[in-house]
């Protein structure tokens, strides 16, 4: 399992993304530029836990069903901007649905965070699966929310990556 990092995007490099989006090669570059030279606006990284917190809150794990929408939108975003997602994956969602997550996350308790991560579906545990490693997705969603909750307040574009 890899490291995930969400990043904070003004227009203008949001836009470059995009312009990027299915050309893997130039997509990589820029994401790799960004995650180099700082040009994010602000980050939030999720060490491995981003793969416990997408399967806890989405039932459906790593695709997107509009009834788990927004849960699946914290990971997974809206779309895919590079074809190949066995290497890696760049997620974006644009500012109006970033506010849409950040509503979702400030209500979700870590009661009702345990209750979905012990429902997890088997076939998403990873083998670390038990109390400690739901603790370590916990905490690193709060870092997570106050990721979200400032990304809406200042209008970002989000992206989330990661390297498998």
């Amino acid at each position: 399992m890899e490291l995930g990092v969400h990043f904070a995007l003004s227009d203008s490099v949001a836009a470059e993304l995009l312009d990027a989006r299915g050309d893997d090669d130039k997509l990589g570059a820029l994401v790799e530029d960004i995650e180099e030279t700082g040009r994010s606006e602000f980050s939030c990284d999720t060490d491995k836990a981003w793969d416990p917190i997408l399967c806890a809150l989405s039932s459906t794990g790593y695709e997107r069903v509009s009834e788990n929408w927004p849960a699946y939108g914290v990971i997974l975003g809206d779309e895919d901007l590079n074809t190949d997602t066995d290497d890696q994956l760049v997620t974006y969602l644009a500012p109006d649905r970033v506010a849409e997550v950040s509503s979702y996350l400030a209500e979700i308790t870590e009661s009702e965070f345990g209750v979905r991560y012990d429902a997890m579906p088997l076939d998403d545990r990873n083998p670390e699966y038990g109390s400690d490693e739901r603790g370590y997705a916990w905490g690193w969603l709060q870092e997570v929310a106050d990721f979200f909750q400032r990304a809406a307040r200042e209008r970002r574009h989000v992206v989330f990556t990661v390297r498998f």
